[in-house]
């Protein structure tokens, strides 16, 4: 399985569209907020599941604001981070992810890449693709043979 994570497109409908081009194929896309409605341009061209949650700037939008779920053959805690406060520490983005039995917290909001971990969850940002702070990026999850890896891809 190859999972892509990415977040706020804000709107840049032409640069989600070259970066899923650029990454071939996929079986998961996830949106995590701000711009989930651009997901419209990139539907009929990508046959993979897409996740997405409601970021702040995503008023017309009925989307959960995070969601729990399996990939790769973990449980992942998916939320924009906009009510979890991390533009400053990630201590609750991290205590939220726990609270929901996820080892790792996928997040945006800032535009800026992050990869730490804090009291045992993994949290990252795959930054912006709209409004890129240090370069357009995505996070790339893969399960192969059991075994799960995570990374980010640049220079998209």
């Amino acid at each position: 399985m190859r999972a892509i994570i990415l977040s706020d497109t804000h709107g840049s409908r032409n640069k989600l569209c070259e970066t899923v081009a650029a990454l071939g194929d996929f079986d998961v896309l996830v949106h995590l907020g701000d711009g989930a409605s651009d997901l419209d341009a990139v539907r009929p061209y990508i046959n993979a599941d897409i996740i997405a949650v409601k970021g702040n700037n995503d008023i017309f939008t009925n989307l959960p604001e995070w969601r729990a779920i399996e990939l790769c053959g973990q449980k992942v805690y998916c939320c924009h981070g906009h009510n979890a406060g991390v533009r400053g520490k990630r201590d609750t983005l991290a205590r939220l992810a726990g609270e929901a039995g996820c080892s790792l917290a996928f997040y945006g909001h800032t535009h800026s890449q992050a990869d730490e971990t804090i009291d045992g969850v993994r949290c990252m940002n795959p930054g912006s693709i709209g409004y890129p702070v240090g370069g357009r990026a995505v996070i790339e999850m893969t399960d192969d043979g059991g075994e799960t890896n995570i990374r980010f891809i640049t220079g998209l």
